[in-house]
């Protein structure tokens, strides 16, 4: 019987442990002989992806595996099995097992034996992370390098898919955004280098932990350097050779929340009252007062240099776009550039609907009375001439600016917006289009990309499952493959020896290959018993990941919402 649980211990992380219960009877299951298994994880479709059909190219950008063998594969393993005494490693991992399955359901034999072996006996063949790989074709397969130890292959299933669906389904759609970006950009004239800002990681409060947030929020960072999920930076340092010290990983600037700006309106508003000067003016015309007093303390004592970003809808946005903003454009004009020459106030509304708020209305979404009287034709409501003309047009009547090459116009260096509510790709497309209809630059905006979109995902996005396909038992080889007769052909697997080949800019899959032909292709060993055998840096992921697009010619995108 195993030896109860001392009460003074924690769980905590048990390599073994880190499946789900499904897994653990498997091992067992396969043929006594089998001497080898070989899988492979492969995102078999994009069905259900939330992209845009006119971009996207059936690929996914493949990111997190060298995060995820460090993390789990090396550091875990040898701190919690490996180095750790042979009868308390097996232990906690029998304990569990019999508690939850029954006694003797799980044999721990097989643990005790890789214990005495001294490391994992499992290699790990990738493509390139920042390669963009085609659907149904598998960036990564698994194999054991011990007879005696098949079931490696398969056992890190859950763990592998738990850990690794998610940061590429991310860098996915954040590459996603990057070409919509980088092509309204082309479009417009405004300058490809923003593009790299332009795109906001605004995710983390919204995402399933810290851990998620950091590898997510590292998939954002191979197609963009705005963000404000901190750990994401200390991930990339940690895992991919990045240096905040050398190089650009990621950055913000200094941003008020509605609880500051709402605690400063509303005390000043309270000290105004209390004024002689003031007492005919109602709540409204005194907090108007206070709010253009606290905004002018931003942009002149708290932050007289820079760039800052100040939330302007806790009470009344268009108040603060074309009253406050025309009283301090002096003081917002006079404010002094940073060290990279950037002097500029970002207002961020955060309510209502992005598109309408950023670039105003069309005209055939208005309807007028006999009195000239605006209203909304969907839903009747008075529309005002500054939600007509919507912000970027108001900030560029008070503050004017430059045109592009392409005769698109740019909001004065000084002023700038970003909204971060719910923005999709069809939002920011829609948002983009109808600024370009209006003769405004793209990159009068920049787009907060929160959780809405980086944690409304599952494994299903991208169909990523990992399968054996496979196997050598008693010398007899075995290609393994599921086609189920119910299912519409996703779930039909790969079969036998693999290779990828990177043709023409695509990655192609060849199935049943002989063991010479499996040694080669685009699918590289990157670990084995227990050692990485390549290093990546996140420049060298940011850059074959830009390399391996061509954005379209301005002008050749037909849209169609």
């Amino acid at each position: 019987m195993t030896a109860p649980k001392a009460a003074q211990d924690k769980n905590q992380l048990v390599p073994f442990n880190l499946a789900d219960f499904y897994k653990t009877g498997h091992p067992a299951m396969y043929p006594r002989e089998t001497t080898r298994l070989v899988a492979n994880f492969t995102p078999r479709s994009a069905k259900y992806a939330q992209v845009l059909p006119q971009l996207f190219d059936d690929k996914v950008v493949w990111f997190g595996l060298q995060g995820f063998i460090q993390e789990y594969l090396i550091d875990l393993f040898n701190r919690e099995f490996f180095q750790r005494p042979k009868a308390d490693a097996v232990r906690r991992y029998q304990r569990r097992m019999d508690t939850a399955l029954g006694a003797g359901a799980v044999d721990g034999g097989r643990l005790e034996a890789l214990h005495d072996l001294g490391h994992l006996p499992l290699e790990i063949r990738s493509l390139p992370e920042g390669a963009r790989v085609d659907i149904k074709v598998p960036p990564v397969t698994f194999s054991n390098t011990h007879p005696d130890f098949p079931w490696v292959a398969t056992y890190f299933e859950t763990l592998f898919s738990c850990e690794s669906w998610k940061p590429s389904t991310v860098a996915t759609i954040a590459f996603e955004f990057r070409k919509l970006l980088s092509y309204f950009a082309a479009l417009t004239g405004a300058p490809q280098d923003f593009v790299a800002w332009q795109g906001h990681d605004f995710s983390m409060r919204g995402m399933s932990g810290v851990h998620d947030a950091m590898r997510c929020g590292a998939g954002h960072l191979l197609s963009f350097t705005g963000t404000d999920t901190i750990p994401a930076l200390d991930y990339l340092e940690d895992h991919y050779g990045a240096d905040a010290e050398r190089e650009l990983v990621g950055g913000s600037i200094p941003a008020s929340e509605h609880s500051v700006m709402a605690l400063r309106i509303l005390l000043t508003q309270q000290r105004l009252a209390r004024m002689p000067a003031h007492q005919g003016l109602d709540d409204k015309a005194l907090r108007r007062l206070a709010e253009r007093e606290v905004v002018r303390e931003f942009v002149t004592r708290d932050y007289p240099a820079g760039m800052v970003s100040i939330v302007s809808d806790t009470f009344d946005f268009w108040n603060v776009l074309t009253v406050i903003a025309r009283e301090l454009k002096d003081d917002i004009q006079a404010r002094r550039p940073d060290a990279l020459g950037n002097a500029k106030v970002v207002f961020r509304p955060d309510s209502g609907d992005p598109v309408r708020i950023l670039a105003g209305y069309r005209d055939d979404e208005l309807q007028f009375d006999d009195a000239g009287n605006c209203t909304a034709r969907d839903d009747g409501r008075p529309v005002s001439a500054a939600e007509r003309k919507g912000a970027v047009e108001c900030l560029w009547d008070i503050f004017g600016g430059t045109v592009t090459e392409r005769g698109y116009r740019v909001l004065d260096s000084h002023v700038g917006l970003i909204y971060g509510d719910s923005i999709t790709l069809p939002r920011a497309r829609d948002i983009l289009l109808r600024l370009a209809e209006k003769g405004y630059a793209s990159c009068n905006v920049v787009f907060g990309i929160g959780s809405f979109v980086y944690g409304m995902n599952s494994r299903d996005t991208f169909g990523y499952a990992l399968k054996a396909v496979y196997a050598e038992v008693a010398g007899e080889a075995v290609d393994i493959y599921k086609d189920p007769a119910t299912d519409d052909g996703t779930k039909k697997s790969a079969r036998g020896l693999l290779r990828v080949e990177e043709e023409n800019g695509r990655y192609a899959l060849y199935q049943q290959q002989t063991p010479a032909e499996a040694e080669g292709g685009a699918l590289r060993p990157v670990f084995r018993d227990g050692e990485l055998l390549v290093k990546q840096t996140l420049a060298e992921i940011r850059q074959r990941l830009q390399a391996s697009w061509t954005c379209p010619e301005a002008g050749s995108i037909v849209w169609n919402a």
